[in-house]
């Protein structure tokens, strides 16, 4: 039977929504939630849409406003039962003034007694463990925010409902969940995001925690089949520069794969391609053999300073296409073979970087920031930073990545169906490995379901899935090559949409092997395929052969500076690091001659 098309009804206070009305159903829209708004005037119509709906059709929400302003009691009637199936419904934008407190006692049954503002400023929120259910990787984990705009907190009353907390601020409960039967309440006392607000470089998502967790888990939790969703949740540790000798620094290469294997965790390490010709045959074998547990993906190309953070297109295409061949090459010597995914060099790119890295055969990039350093204003959003990869890049995707000093950006990337991609670099084992596997087992505590295939099988295969009312799985993918799991076939349609904002770059699209059609409409690649049970499937977009720029000249300067600049990374890391005095003497030094990103 053809799934029932769920949506999410919203009661607008007017005929048309108001702003954070808007707010809620932007977000809903774009995590993949239908949505329709009844105007307050035409708020009786509900109960009859609603009793004449299938079970599990339609959840609800509205403001304090409308609620303090309706008179009929629909919505109350709804949450108890005269809607013939159980409801869910989302009150939002909680004031103190006194129509919302009469309401909220009301809508409660003096459960809460009423709200007060929270202080403005840094605060920090928790999510209840007890709250798993709802909150899922989130649960029982902390972080640090703020809202932008008035927030309120609700406070214990009489009643004898049970009041569930879902999410704290400052100690305070700022969104809970009640029960009417089978029917849930859940009341959120703080603004909604607006997700086409514009990020900078300098704070990214992370600042908009606050505003997004409460939405969120509410839209995922009520929408499960329709909410953008990951069919598995994927992690790898990408660890930065070393050389493919059997230490580096305080990395010990063999003590490195006892502990993936004692602890089952994957490690790409980010290799720069200008260390190629040093790489010992017997050591590459060794090291990089028989396992997907260890890899190399690349680090830029001599990681020279900033050098994938210039707009010079020539530069851009000569760098990208020298690291690949060297890459090449590496693989060819050695038999190590390696992930075309980019690193960028002190996490710093412009947004002409992307377009090179595509036109010579790269797959992804990973990165500290997805925004480059160019950016314009009101060009990256808080909703582009939603999706696993940010794809504004000429359709290239950029992963986000962490280090790992806090949990929580990484269980909300999990949420979010991301892949949680951990940075780090060969100080973090100083002390030895108990501090990865201690990491690496809270990352398992939150999802225990935790997989660590190769770098570039996980960027290549990561996608968000919801069913259409249709019966068809609408799927939204990030890279050229897509490899679209098992788990996530069964017999029927697929429809595959990838961000492509230049249709005139694409020659045509495979579908396992063969041309398959394809339409390009309004920036969006679309794809539709039959799929039969336990199928896996590869989809291959081929660009047209497009000319590259005119190599830049790298002269005999600028090699011999970079190979004293390799030189002296190994001396840091291999010698100085061992002293801090030493090595603070040494990072002075390379700011002083503007021999580093910092500079």
């Amino acid at each position: 039977m053809t799934p029932a098309p769920k949506q999410l009804l919203l009661a607008a206070t007017g005929p048309e929504p108001n702003d954070e009305e808007r707010h809620l159903l932007a977000l809903a829209e774009w995590m993949g939630v239908g949505v329709r708004t009844v105007p307050m005037a035409g708020l009786a119509s509900l109960l009859p849409l609603c009793a004449a709906a299938r079970p599990g059709t339609y959840s609800l929400a509205a403001s304090a406003q409308a609620l303090a302003a309706e008179t009929d009691g629909v919505l109350m009637r709804l949450l108890n039962g005269g809607g013939a199936q159980p409801a869910e419904l989302l009150v939002f934008g909680w004031t103190a003034a006194p129509a919302h407190q009469r309401a909220l006692r009301r809508l409660t049954g003096e459960a809460l007694r009423g709200t007060t503002p929270l202080d403005p400023g840094i605060l920090q929120f928790s999510l209840p463990a007890a709250s798993a259910p709802l909150s899922r990787q989130l649960a029982g984990l902390d972080f640090t925010g703020s809202y932008e705009g008035s927030a309120f907190a609700f406070e214990d009353g009489r009643g004898t409902a049970e009041v569930e907390t879902i999410l704290t601020a400052g100690k305070r409960p700022v969104f809970v969940c009640l029960r009417h039967g089978s029917s849930r309440l859940f009341l959120l006392g703080a603004p909604l995001p607006r997700i086409n607000q514009p990020l900078s470089r300098r704070h990214g998502l992370e600042e908009h925690y606050a505003a997004l967790v409460a939405p969120l888990i509410f839209l995922r939790d009520s929408f499960s089949q329709s909410f953008w969703q990951a069919p598995r949740p994927t992690a790898r540790l990408i660890i930065d520069d070393p050389v493919l000798s059997m230490r580096y620094g305080f990395l010990d290469f063999q003590r490195l794969r006892e502990s993936m294997q004692r602890c089952h965790y994957g490690t790409s390490i980010a290799f720069i391609p200008w260390n190629g010709w040093r790489t010992n045959r017997q050591n590459a074998r060794r090291l990089l053999s028989g396992t997907t547990e260890l890899s190399i993906c690349v680090h830029g190309c001599d990681h020279s300073n900033l050098e994938f953070q210039t707009q010079d297109a020539a530069l851009l295409d000569t760098k990208a296409r020298l690291a690949m061949e060297r890459m090449l090459a590496h693989q060819k010597r050695t038999g190590a073979a390696f992930e075309p995914v980019m690193v960028f060099p002190q996490g710093r790119f412009s947004q002409a970087a992307p377009v090179a890295l595509r036109m010579n055969g790269f797959l992804a990039a990973v990165n500290s920031t997805v925004i480059p350093v160019d950016h314009e204003t009101e060009e990256i959003t808080v909703g582009d930073l939603l999706r696993p990869a940010m794809m504004r890049c000429h359709g290239f995707p950029i992963f986000g990545r962490h280090y790992p000093r806090h949990l929580f950006p990484f269980a909300f990337d999990l949420f979010l169906g991301k892949p949680a991609l951990i940075a780090e670099h060969h100080q973090y084992f100083r002390h030895g490995f108990e501090t990865i596997e201690a990491f690496v087992e809270r990352l398992y505590g939150i999802e225990p379901r935790l997989c660590w295939p190769a770098l570039d099988e996980q960027l290549a295969s990561c996608c968000l899935q919801k069913l259409l009312p249709d019966g068809t799985m609408e799927i939204l993918f990030f890279t050229r090559r897509f490899l679209l799991p098992p788990a996530a076939c069964g017999a029927g349609q697929y429809m595959l949409r990838k961000a492509e904002p230049r249709a005139e770059t694409i020659a045509e699209v495979r579908v396992d092997g063969a041309p398959a059609p394809f339409s390009v409409e309004r920036g969006e690649l679309r794809i539709e395929i039959m799929s039969e049970p336990e199928a896996a499937h590869e989809v291959e977009i081929v660009d047209r052969r497009q000319p590259h720029p005119a190599p830049a000249r790298l002269g005999a300067a600028y090699k011999t500076r970079v190979a004293l600049r390799r030189r002296l990374s190994e001396l840091r890391d291999n010698v100085l690091a061992r002293d801090e005095r030493l090595l603070k003497a040494a990072r002075r030094l390379a700011r002083a001659f503007k021999a580093t990103g910092d500079a």
